[in-house]
């Protein structure tokens, strides 16, 4: 495929915008309080310790960045550090982190779909651009952004082949398309995008199983915004994601497992 046939064909499953803002930020007290990442607990951390892509003096983004605890990392490996998130409340969560840690990481709120990387003097300043787990990057303007703002290395992790015990089934219930369908194609897209603009992409795999443990009121909100952000909810629709929840909790607690593939494409950037 040319470039105009990927474009034509990768595109952005975000159909209510508030909805997927308001969903990220009701997380960011959990991603606060994360662990940092590691060579034994992340597949990123790990490559980007085995490719020595980071240094004293190094520029890193982090695009998606979440709670900031990648950015948190790499500033302590000596890089100068740029983080950024569509999401406020992450952003603040990030900042607030930041300064109990003495971090000098450089957090910035943004939305990645439209930012401007000639405003934010972000073209080809960064020795690594990281883009892990993100929703940030759903598009091929969105992936090419990271090559455009690299003049070092990129890498994108994505979790694909990825089955929800609850989220498939609620899915199912209101008849909205998986929105995690789309990740499995996201990196054949991206491989063909990084190859045509002249890189040589490497890609690690890793098996992962996730389990998250949430109470029944805090699931409903989530679920309902989660899928509200891809496909329009009816009243009808938002109480079956209700009256499901409710069915299968035990002891006021919603548990989902997921299993997934994770992916991690890593290139220098010509």
């Amino acid at each position: 495929m040319d470039l105009s046939q990927i474009k034509e064909l990768w595109k952005p499953n975000l159909r209510n915008l508030k909805a997927g803002i308001e969903w990220w930020n009701s997380k960011a007290e959990k991603f606060s309080v994360k662990e940092l990442p590691t060579a034994e607990n992340s597949i990123a951390m790990r490559i980007i310790q085995r490719e020595n892509m980071v240094c004293t003096g190094s520029r890193t983004l982090d695009v998606g960045c979440g709670g900031g605890r990648f950015s948190f990392v790499l500033d302590a490996m000596g890089a100068e550090a740029t983080a950024t998130d569509f999401s406020p409340e992450m952003i603040k969560k990030a900042m607030e982190n930041g300064t109990g840690r003495g971090s000098n990481v450089r957090f910035s709120a943004d939305n990645w779909h439209t930012v401007n990387l000639q405003e934010k003097n972000w073209e080809k300043q960064f020795d690594l651009v990281l883009a892990n787990m993100t929703p940030a990057v759903v598009s091929a303007d969105t992936f090419l952004k990271l090559i455009e703002a690299s003049r070092g290395w990129v890498l994108m992790v994505k979790p694909t082949r990825r089955t929800n015990s609850i989220l498939d089934e609620l899915n199912r219930l209101v008849n909205a398309e998986q929105d995690t369908k789309a990740l499995d194609e996201t990196m054949v897209y991206a491989f063909d995008l990084a190859w045509r603009t002249g890189g040589c992409p490497k890609l690690d795999y890793e098996e992962q199983i996730w389990q998250d443990d949430q109470p029944l009121e805090e699931a409903i909100k989530e679920y309902t915004l989660r899928i509200s952000s891809m496909h329009e909810l009816s009243d009808s629709d938002r109480e079956k994601i209700r009256e499901y929840l409710e069915n299968i909790a035990v002891d006021g607690i919603v548990h989902e497992i997921s299993n997934t593939t994770l992916v991690a494409m890593y290139w220098h950037v010509n």
